[in-house]
């Protein structure tokens, strides 16, 4: 795909996640308002078995098949597409069969799950094999280079579904099975869009004419799990780091503190479609990079994406810090006790997506069972703490113990990243970044909070003034970059951060990839000549 087909569907999946994470968080809203604290609370428990379940029946085959399916349409081998969807499917089917038995056979065993959890589940276990395998069609998707396809079906027309969906339960005055039967039955109206596409897409896949044949299926089933069983353990982990302290809460707090948690917890999580976009988007040009031990590139485009999500995400969590108890109030009476929690984890993901898109850069460098190590010692983290805080300082000690799993994952994937792969993104530029995101959202949200305080009318004037000072500063940014463009000699401008890196052999000049002066400290000229990486890595590096 081309420099501009790229920045075109970088733009596109961009807006659709945007969307994505808007609908969740009214969906979020819908339930809050309407059913309280402890209703709210019994939804989200439901809603994390189901992801954690969902997460564990795929396995990491989605990713498997955007790590194969490139590779043979690249070759022209079009018809072993099919070989390996068999490959991915018959497992995955197998193993979410299996989990939606165990699902069952937990919710009819009396004791092992709370009373009003227990019908819910039961209702949803079906729903878990359809889960895995749209799941396996995103994959799909996104393998045969259908990005923003995926993300519409993804972040659009799911959520969407879903939340109709719960209005309409709502409305109807509905109660906890009712609304499981509205998040999980859009599962199936997407999965069926899904696989009506593929069947259309995969009719026009043949051998390319000269193409060699594709590798025989045992060896191909040899390949494609050996890399997607790392990464399923690894999507299990990053599920239970996701849902687990909800999940804790309600055990050891109540469904009530467990709905003000999840609330809390949706907010967070709306900061994180950034980096969900980057990897998407980055994450070909980061591995096209490092293929060639292009380091230089490799590093200017790491820092040009951590320059973005900190200026993106910085403006959000320093609102959350600012008017955490107005964005609370929105949820409806009772929630406002999650701001002290809001504080303590905003203030954490400030810091851990300063580092930018480490974990990208680690999965694009090959480097899964290090992704898995990090992970791991972050659910430790996060257990231990879990256990110990919560009992003693409530849904603060859940937010520490977030925190400190946040921040263990993050440090040991950015050391891995600048001492053992020898990446860091120029620090300069994103302290630059960072300090112009705080004095602006930090300079007018504390004048406006001292104004109207941190409550709803505060919260909707920051958001007013916030917006017209980044339009105005993002205005700037781009008249100051088309005047660099025409100055005579001016660099050309490179690919946007979607775009695929360009192959660099031995003693060829680097080219450039960002807009001359425009991102100074972002090119490959500031970023430092590429470094080869010194001999082989040891096998437990891999």
């Amino acid at each position: 795909m081309s420099g501009p087909g790229l920045a075109r569907s970088g733009s596109l999946t961009f807006a659709f996640v945007v969307t994505g994470a808007g609908l969740a968080f009214g969906a979020t809203l819908v339930v809050s308002n309407a059913a309280g604290a402890a209703a709210a609370g019994q939804f989200f428990q439901v809603v994390a078995v189901l992801a954690i379940a969902t997460t564990l029946s795929t396995f990491g085959a989605d990713t498997g098949l955007v790590r194969s399916l490139p590779a043979l349409t690249a070759r022209g081998q079009g018809d072993g597409v099919a070989a390996v969807l068999r490959i991915a499917a018959r497992p995955v089917l197998l193993l979410a069969a299996g989990v939606a038995a165990a699902a069952v056979l937990l919710a009819l065993l009396p004791g092992v799950l709370p009373a009003e959890i227990g019908p819910a589940v039961l209702l949803a276990a079906p729903f878990l094999v359809l889960g895995a395998l749209l799941n396996l069609a995103f994959g799909t998707l996104r393998g045969l280079h259908r990005v923003p396809t995926f993300s519409f079906l993804q972040n659009v027309a799911l959520p969407s579904l879903r939340v109709a969906a719960v209005a309409a339960v709502v409305a109807a005055g509905g109660g906890l099975l009712a609304l499981t039967a509205a998040w999980s039955v859009p599962v199936a109206a997407v999965a069926v869009a899904a696989l009506l596409l593929l069947r259309r897409l995969l009719r026009g896949l043949d051998r390319a004419p000269g193409a060699a044949p594709p590798p025989p299926p045992d060896r191909q089933r040899r390949a494609f799990w050996s890399f997607s069983s790392a990464r399923g353990v690894t999507a299990v982990v990053e599920a239970l780091l996701e849902w687990l302290d909800v999940l804790l809460v309600a055990a050891f707090l109540g469904p009530a503190a467990a709905g003000v948690y999840g609330v809390v917890n949706r907010c967070i999580r709306v900061g994180a479609m950034l980096d969900h976009t980057a990897r998407i988007v980055t994450g070909p040009s980061i591995s096209a990079a490092l293929a060639v031990d292009d380091h230089a590139t490799a590093r200017s485009v790491f820092t040009r994406t951590t320059a973005v999500l900190v200026a993106g995400a910085w403006p959000f969590y320093l609102t959350l810090l600012l008017f955490g108890p107005g964005v609370l109030a929105v949820f409806g009476e009772g929630f406002g006790s999650g701001y002290p929690a809001m504080v303590v984890i905003a203030s954490a993901m400030l810091l851990a997506v300063s580092a930018g898109g480490v974990q990208s850069l680690l999965l694009m460098a090959g480097r899964s069972r290090w992704q898995l190590m990090n992970k791991s010692a972050a659910l430790a983290v996060a257990v231990a703490l879990n256990l110990w805080l919560i009992p003693q300082w409530g849904l603060v000690g859940a937010a520490t113990a977030w925190a400190a799993s946040v921040l263990t994952d993050t440090g040991l994937a950015l050391f891995q990243s600048v001492r053992l792969l020898g990446i860091a993104p120029r620090w300069s530029v994103v302290g630059a970044t960072a300090a112009a995101a705080a004095l602006v959202t930090g300079a007018s949200g504390l004048g406006v909070r001292a104004l109207l305080g941190p409550g709803i009318p505060g919260l909707l004037v920051h958001g007013a003034v916030l917006g017209l000072l980044l339009a105005a500063a993002a205005a700037v940014l781009l008249a100051r970059r088309r005047a660099v463009q025409r100055r005579p000699g001016a660099a050309a401008p490179g690919p946007g951060p979607g775009a695929a890196a360009p192959a660099v052999g031995p003693g060829a000049a680097a080219p450039a990839v960002g807009p001359g002066a425009a991102d100074r400290g972002t090119t490959e000229a500031d970023c430092g000549p590429k470094r080869p990486r010194p001999g082989r890595d040891p096998l437990w590096s891999r």
